[in-house]
């Protein structure tokens, strides 16, 4: 935990000393402070996922380059979408466990309507996040 302090702590000093983004998305602080973002919304499970596809293949490409300043500015910048990406996702999953629930407990009770229904729902989303259909 004190190494990942750390390295926010190291991060920020790093970002704060850098020239704000040109970004319409940008919030203008002082030179001393991190800068920070607005993130893309995330109203639903499929546009969670879409961002995290999209912004994951971002960062990988910024990982790839040289850890400058500046690109270190820009995973800072996109790392507030997949943070809020990750916030639907987690929202969603614990839904998508009740409904898989509920599928086991009529299972149990061999209520074959509620088993279909819920199956149905938790492949959909299922499928959904596994890029699969």
């Amino acid at each position: 935990m004190q190494r990942l302090t750390a390295a926010i702590l190291t991060l920020g000093l790093i970002a704060g000393g850098s020239p704000a983004l040109a970004d319409g998305d940008a919030h203008a602080h002082s030179h001393d402070q991190v800068q920070h973002y607005e993130a893309k919304p995330a109203p639903n499970l499929k546009i969670a996922v879409e961002n995290l596809r999209t912004y994951n293949q971002r960062l990988e490409q910024h990982l790839n380059q040289e850890m400058t300043v500046e690109n270190m500015e820009k995973i800072h910048q996109l790392s507030y979408t997949l943070e809020n990406a990750l916030q639907r996702m987690d929202k969603d999953l614990d839904n998508i466990a009740s409904v898989l629930e509920g599928m086991h407990l009529a299972s149990e009770k061999r209520n074959a309507q509620t088993v279909e229904d819920n199956a149905e729902t938790y492949l959909e989303n299922m499928n959904l996040i596994l890029g699969q259909n």
